[in-house]
């Protein structure tokens, strides 16, 4: 069954096989790859009011999670003084679900810092998209596209969150 070599070639091969040739290889037809599946599609009104949500509650100065900002508690005066002393029973503001704003303030670490600044300055600060840009070097003609992958980015941690804590 094994025959004893006696040389050292780089072509050895068994007795009686043939020898092998580059043009023994057959070519193969290029199959192109199958597209991806397209993600499927996020609510964007559902996470945009959970975000603002979210902001409302970075700015509040109510509850025992109370926002460490004295611009929050300013602006939670304000809005008391013009609703009449109680805003949320004039309807002067939403309430606010801080179970929710907590789980989104936990979640927004898992996201990249450009994420997290555009969402925080756009939702927190209340700034306008114009300045946002501006500041963080973004095309005016990318924002939108910017916000969107943020937004995705922050719906599919949420996602993860909730699949962890239903198991």
């Amino acid at each position: 069954m094994t025959e004893r070599r006696t040389t050292i070639t780089r072509n050895w091969r068994p007795a009686g096989a043939p020898a092998r040739r580059h043009d023994d290889f057959a070519e193969v037809a290029f199959v192109a790859p199958s597209p991806a599946p397209e993600p499927p599609a996020v609510d964007r009104s559902a996470i945009a009011e959970r975000l603002e949500n979210w902001g409302r509650w970075c700015r509040s100065s109510e509850g025992s999670t109370a926002a460490a900002c004295m611009t929050g508690a300013i602006c939670e005066s304000m809005l008391r003084w013009a609703g009449g002393g109680e805003p949320r029973a004039a309807g002067v503001g939403p309430v606010i679900d801080s179970n929710d704003a907590a789980l989104l303030g936990r979640a927004m670490v898992k996201l990249t810092l450009d994420h997290r600044r555009l969402l925080g300055l756009l939702y927190v600060d209340e700034k306008r998209k114009q300045f946002i840009g501006a500041l963080l070097r973004i095309p005016p003609s990318d924002f939108d596209k910017q916000l969107c992958e943020a937004q995705d980015a922050i719906a599919a941690v949420l996602t993860v969150y909730q699949n962890s804590n239903s198991k």
